[in-house]
């Protein structure tokens, strides 16, 4: 591989989020390029690469990997299935993104990193919403000082499912929907992102203080809705709030010091601004819906080359997964009465459990 050659990607998935947005964030990088996707069946792989106009088509992962110019892999599987699929990956050399979570527990994020380090291949998570001129921004002036000491940050983001037009109304699709399987639908879904750049902004590390996980509007055994209490660095406080069910006029980061304060209006929902103490009001414009991947793929394809990453590392994406994992196991659980009850085999759900 040379640096003038674009970095070669397969993608584990062929549905969703793969079609969706890795195919088309890859066809428009200058950086790299798609040979083809591997999916659960060997037609939803012929599929994909018709409709995107791709070179290859692999009948199956092992074949996906075993192709010697596959350089990297785009990891858009299910969640409980993303450590695992690192491990292949790894095992066959390829450099890795996986799609957030990293896991869905912090034992398999582990396993992942210790295979990818085994490996010496480079892994990265994907928080795509770091990409965002408008949060690149809110990194700067957090960084710089202009809160002074960070006291609280907050971050508010709802988006109603279904998210796009083709999705099912009554709710996301059966691997979403379980516990075991998602690691928790809303919380990982959108709510990750929520923490990730919590994180990110702040610098410091977190800890759960409480979480609430309510399932208000659909038949699911994870939730629809959920508020997240973070301690950040010992004494400042995170709040994340994030739902599939509710109505919001948009999006909103807040962050507050001991010296001033910035607030970042939709620049995680579309055309936004960010307002501060000191004066200053920016406006953002939305970006195109693949512009934060692009820019995160391009970062990506940097860190292989042997520069830093500026996106999420393992190590960050590992952080996130303790935070859900902790919330999982401890946050209380509510359900709305006239929520539809989940189907059979689902666990049951106790108000207040």
């Amino acid at each position: 591989m040379t640096a003038a050659r674009p970095l070669r990607f397969g993608v584990i998935g062929t549905s969703g989020h793969a079609t969706r947005i890795a195919a088309p964030a890859l066809a428009v990088s200058p950086e790299a390029v798609l040979l083809g996707a591997a999916g659960s069946r060997p037609e939803r792989s012929g599929e994909l690469a018709k409709r995107h106009n791709l070179e290859r088509s692999y009948a199956s992962l092992e074949a996906l990997l075993g192709d010697p110019d596959v350089d990297a892999v785009w990891i858009c599987s299910p969640n409980h299935l993303h450590a695992a699929h690192v491990a292949r990956c790894a095992a066959a050399g390829k450099h890795v993104l996986v799609e957030k979570p990293l896991a869905t527990s912090v034992r398999d994020a582990d396993a992942a990193i210790e295979a990818a380090g085994r490996a010496g291949v480079t892994l990265a998570v994907g928080y795509q919403h770091r990409f965002r001129p408008a949060h690149r921004r809110l990194f700067d002036l957090v960084r710089g000082g202009a809160v002074g000491a960070l006291g609280l940050v907050r971050i508010h983001r709802f988006w109603q499912w279904p998210y796009y037009e083709d999705m099912d109304p009554s709710g996301p699709p059966a691997w979403r929907r379980s516990s075991a399987e998602s690691g928790g639908w809303v919380t990982n879904d959108l709510g990750s992102h929520l923490i990730d750049l919590a994180l990110w902004l702040s610098g410091l590390p977190a800890t759960l203080v409480g979480a609430a996980l309510a399932t208000q509007r659909f038949a699911v055994e994870t939730e629809d809705t959920a508020a997240l209490l973070l301690s950040l660095g010992g004494d400042a406080i995170g709040i994340v709030e994030t739902s599939a069910a509710n109505a919001s006029p948009g999006s909103r980061i807040e962050i507050y010091g001991d010296s001033g304060w910035i607030r970042a209006e939709d620049t995680l929902t579309g055309e936004g601004r960010i307002v501060t103490s000191a004066g200053e009001e920016a406006p953002f414009p939305a970006p195109a819906a693949c512009e934060p991947y692009a820019a995160e793929v391009a970062d990506f394809v940097r860190a292989v080359r042997g520069h830093p990453l500026m996106g999420a590392t393992c190590g960050d994406g590992a952080a996130v997964v303790a935070l859900l994992e902790a919330a999982a196991a401890a946050g209380v659980r509510m359900r709305r009465a006239s929520a539809p009850a989940p189907g059979p085999g689902s666990p049951a759900h106790r108000p207040g459990a």
